[in-house]
């Protein structure tokens, strides 16, 4: 473990938000810095959706994104943080600009959920278009009891003690794979269900779409990166692409991320396409008209494609969403409930945090070299249908 990499990981939202706008002033002399917010609608005045953009005459563009998951929030601006430092230290190769968001999600980061305060999953809610609200998951109905118990949280009862085994009954009607797609691909009929991707567009939607179109528009290549934490081997970094809307899009990828092992939507990976998310989005703004590699990088906490850390992933998750809804028997088990989703997002453990910070130094300037060598690479533009397909995960 290097203690020097823990600096980088905050204790909350204010000290993560300050941080980042404080890296304005740390970026090197060729760039022109911008700067703003977009004032999230909440009975908290003070949520905000903070940006930068480092400019110069850069044909490229390099996005990083965090928090689109609040709980995620902390680990993305550490990446975020992390990116600045060996940019400003010469350790990134290339000319490229960078623009970088802060906390998509500011209540969930603040309050430590998931979800917005409508309680909707922002990587299930983006689209250009309000089909997205439309699709259904007949799965979830089917597991609705038992994903949403509507009591109030108690540790102690049999339920919650033999949740694997109760699993395990359930296994036997539908497979592994079926349940974990139901479970984590979105719904869109149950506002009291987690992966809920709401009934109508959450703010940042808007604001993304007005704010990516503008500042992607001069440049001929974007690298779009979306920092998530949870799913996956325990510090490890997963390379996850979702669907790319289109062939080019994905020979892109595989040539930026050669180096690295991409884990596409499948039953064996144990990832599952799913609807409304960041990455999806963004293609369907910017891939028309422009190299587009998107890729979301997911740092694993839970083993949660084992067995046992996957049911354990499932229950917590369960256990946070029916604890805000209906509480819980005791401050005891709110406790424990919040420390074990907590843990799950954001570990405390010094080894993982700096496993991670040291894998990212090293593929920060891998995956920038191969960016840089996109354009030795010829485009084939035949294949282009953004608007007729869904996104990934």
């Amino acid at each position: 473990m290097k203690p020097e990499s823990l600096r980088y990981f905050p204790d909350n939202y204010a000290q993560s938000r300050e941080r980042f706008r404080q890296l304005r002033t740390l970026s090197p002399s060729r760039y022109q810095v911008q700067g703003g917010l977009f004032k999230v609608s909440s009975s908290d005045e003070d949520l905000t959706v903070d940006w930068l953009h480092f400019r110069s005459n850069a044909p490229r563009l390099v996005v990083l994104v965090s928090g689109v998951h609040g709980m995620e929030a902390p680990t993305g601006a550490a990446m975020q943080q992390l990116f600045v430092d060996m940019l400003r230290a010469g350790q990134l190769p290339g000319d490229f600009d960078l623009l970088m968001l802060h906390a998509l999600n500011p209540y969930g980061f603040k309050y430590g959920r998931r979800a917005t305060e409508n309680n909707v999953d922002l990587n299930r809610n983006l689209d250009t278009t309000a089909a997205l609200f439309a699709n259904g998951n007949h799965g979830y109905r089917q597991l609705h009891d038992f994903l949403l118990p509507q009591e109030p949280v108690d540790l102690s009862r049999w339920e919650n003690r033999f949740f694997a085994e109760r699993l395990s009954l359930k296994l036997l009607r539908n497979s592994r794979d079926a349940i974990q797609e139901a479970a984590l691909s979105g719904q869109y009929q149950y506002p009291q269900g987690f992966y809920y991707g709401g009934d109508s567009f959450e703010p940042q939607q808007e604001f993304l779409q007005q704010l990516l179109i503008d500042k992607a528009a001069p440049y001929q290549s974007i690298l779009f990166i979306d920092l998530h934490t949870g799913f996956g081997t325990r510090g490890e970094t997963h390379f996850y692409p979702g669907n790319p809307a289109t062939e080019q899009i994905r020979r892109d990828m595989e040539w930026v991320f050669q180096d690295y092992e991409m884990v596409w939507p499948s039953e064996a990976s144990g990832f599952f396409p799913i609807r409304g998310d960041l990455i999806g989005f963004a293609g369907k703004l910017l891939a028309a008209e422009k190299r587009f590699v998107p890729i979301i990088l997911e740092f694993g906490t839970m083993d949660s494609l084992a067995t046992k850390g996957g049911v354990e992933s499932l229950h917590r998750t369960v256990l946070e969403n029916q604890g805000h809804f209906h509480g819980f028997l005791s401050g005891q088990d709110r406790a424990e409930v919040q420390r074990r989703y907590e843990e799950m997002f954001y570990p405390s453990s010094g080894r993982w945090r700096s496993k991670i910070i040291g894998d990212m130094s090293n593929i920060y300037p891998q995956v920038l070299a191969r960016f840089l060598q996109l354009e030795e690479v010829k485009p084939e533009r035949g294949d282009l249908n953004i608007t007729a397909v869904d996104s990934g995960h």
